[in-house]
């Protein structure tokens, strides 16, 4: 994966967290008596990786909303939680290993492109 791309991968992978952690939250599980505490870092030094804010995940989707077709499915079926595994949707979609990898980076591209223009242009 090219440099210039390893925040929007990044960026992608804290909201298929999110996601993830959204999808799950249907229940009371202290109320059950199911609860577990949240993720814990496995040493003392190694840091815990947070999830993004709601309203830079509506960002993100926002983003995501506007990514050509083609690349937003690579970029959801690898990203986002789903119950098919990304190397099953490769297949059942019938792309080659090649345009697989190539539609994640032109997908991150894309993404990144809309995402930093819409909403770090006033970082600079």
């Amino acid at each position: 994966m090219p440099s210039e791309l390893r925040l929007a991968d990044e960026l992608l992978e804290k909201y298929g967290r999110w996601a993830q952690d959204r999808y799950h939250k249907q229940r009371c599980a202290s109320a059950e008596g199911k609860y577990r505490s949240p993720q814990v870092a496995s040493r003392n030094d190694e840091p815990i990786i947070p999830f993004i804010a709601d309203w830079n995940a509506r960002q993100v989707q926002l983003t995501l909303q506007v990514v050509p077709m083609q690349f937003r499915r690579v970029l959801f079926a690898i990203y986002i939680p789903q119950k098919e595994h990304p190397n099953s949707a490769r297949r059942r979609l019938r792309v080659s290993n090649r345009d697989w990898n190539e539609g994640r980076v032109h997908g991150l591209r894309a993404f990144w492109s809309i995402y930093s223009a819409r909403y770090l242009q006033h970082l600079t």
